[in-house]
């Protein structure tokens, strides 16, 4: 040993096999990773106990990156993914925003039909002055008096705003009344969960309320306010849960994180006199007419667009559902609804359930490939349109397998006997309880053998290699016994013992 290594041995001594214990796990990436792969998990729990804010500031970027990505690369999954969280929220806004245009038109109409439309449109001939102008004097002030920010899951009042030189109101007590009328409505009157209540009358107030998934906004009108107010009390409500994400997901009571909240909701009280009134409506009723039509044109493409994913939506899902047919595309070309994929030849298309769902056959084009399907089910309805299957005799499905069970004539037994052999043997069907009856054995000897012969002979069942038998025995003369072996000569299904009889 030379003098360099007795050094290294003096100072390093017992721990030389640490260290390279120590250098190797440095040094190999797979045993690094491992370890990483240890400590991840608790490390990140324990910083999450510690600092929330600082994990999730630290995740919130790489996390938004790669879903950006992903969403990208995949877009079509994606939006099937969050089609049946954002469907019913785009059928609910295009309802409210039809549902707010038509309160517009009958009002409209109602104006221009009713008596006292028809007392001012007279006075507008007699002063000259416009119908547009003399109707607007005429209709309701309106004035929004409170605005409460109420959280839904426990009732509690988060914030209110109100207008200077309103009666004032018990904030709790209003905020208990919205969730109790709220719960009874759904408990009373809708079988859908999702329905929310968003307007109600009280005298001459009204109460408008607009839902979010963990907030409602709620405003009490005096009069009778326009449509588009809905419209604002919405966007206020996004802009409050865009603002104030976190502190509404952890309000526990404590209002303490939502100081800019009344500044957000104040814009909502509104004053509306009667000559802005009279301004306002009369711009309005002028371009009433381009904005209904632009609304009927998006309301109809909307219908079309929602019509036409629902029926692809629903031909993939009963098609995945029919044996022997396996779709690989469905889309749309011009009117017509195309699906490409796999077909059995003896797949049944459900064009009747299909039919349930509007869908017409002259509506569906199928580019279909022809494949041999071996699942169970097509398999059951191969068999069935196969074999005429006699009385006694059955076929059914259990475990991915199809099963030939019962008591069957020797004759039809005889007849189908190579192809269930044949299926037997690939395993496409099993027979281990399928055996010949013993009244149609009993008919063969009667009608081959007297009396005396038959005295002479037994019948009992046998079960030979899996499979269930009819064994004959007893004794007979050489030519009965012949005659006997003939009969039978040939078949699995039964088995001759009888001996010749000695005289």
């Amino acid at each position: 040993m030379s003098q360099i290594e007795e050094l290294r041995e003096i100072i390093i001594g017992d721990n030389a096999a640490e260290l390279g214990d120590l250098k190797n796990r440095l040094e190999n990436v797979e045993r690094r990773t491992t370890d990483v792969a240890e400590v991840l998990s608790p490390a990140i729990d324990a910083e999450f106990r510690e600092s929330q804010a600082r994990l999730v500031s630290s995740l919130q970027k790489p996390v938004s990156l790669g879903l950006k990505k992903a969403i990208r690369a995949e877009p079509r999954e994606y939006a099937e993914i969050l089609y049946p969280v954002m469907a019913p929220s785009i059928r609910r806004a295009i309802a409210q925003a039809l549902s707010s245009m038509m309160v517009t038109i009958n009002r409209t109409i109602e104006s221009a039909t009713s008596v006292k439309g028809i007392r001012t449109r007279i006075q507008s001939l007699r002063t000259g002055i416009p119908y547009a102008e003399l109707a607007l004097r005429q209709s309701l002030l309106y004035r929004v008096e409170h605005i409460y920010l109420i959280d839904r899951e426990t009732g509690m009042l988060i914030d209110e705003v109100a207008a200077a030189d309103t009666q004032s109101l018990d904030s709790d007590a209003v905020s208990a009344m919205f969730s109790a009328i709220q719960s009874f409505v759904q408990d009373s009157f809708s079988k859908d969960s999702s329905a929310r209540l968003t307007d109600l009358r009280v005298g001459d107030h009204n109460v408008w309320v607009a839902h979010g998934p963990r907030v409602m906004l709620a405003c009490v009108i005096l009069g009778d306010a326009p449509e588009s107010l809905k419209a604002e009390l919405y966007d206020t409500l996004d802009l409050i849960r865009t603002e104030y994400s976190a502190p509404i997901a952890e309000f526990d009571g404590d209002n303490k994180d939502f100081d800019g909240v009344p500044n957000l909701m104040a814009p909502l009280l509104q004053l509306q006199l009667k000559d802005s009134a009279i301004s306002k409506q009369a711009k309005s009723g002028r371009a009433i007419v381009p904005l209904i039509i632009l609304a009927l044109v998006a309301g109809f493409f909307t219908y079309q667009w929602f019509d036409r994913s629902r029926k692809v939506s629903t031909v993939e899902y009963y098609l995945r559902q029919a044996p022997g047919i396996a779709t690989t595309n469905v889309y749309w070309d011009n009117d017509q609804l195309i699906v490409e994929g796999l077909k059995d030849p003896d797949a049944k298309i459900p064009y009747g359930t299909l039919a349930s769902y509007d869908l017409d056959e002259n509506e569906l084009r199928f580019n279909m490939i022809p494949f041999r399907s071996l699942e169970v089910d097509m398999e059951l309805q191969r068999f069935r349109q196969e074999m005429d299957l006699p009385r006694g005799v059955y076929l059914s499905a259990r475990n991915g397998r199809v099963f030939l069970y019962g008591e069957a004539p020797i004759l039809w037994l005889s007849n189908n006997d190579a192809r269930i052999r044949q299926l037997s043997a690939d395993r496409r069907l099993d027979i281990s309880n399928l055996s010949a009856s013993f009244e149609s054995v009993s008919d063969m000897l009667r009608d081959n053998f007297d009396r005396d012969d038959l005295s002479r002979i037994r019948m009992s069942s046998l079960v030979e290699d899996q499979l269930t038998v009819v064994q004959i025995t007893g004794e007979l003369e050489a030519g009965k016994l012949a005659l006997l072996s003939a009969l039978f000569a040939g078949s699995r299904w039964v088995s001759i013992t009888a001996r010749q009889r000695v005289e």
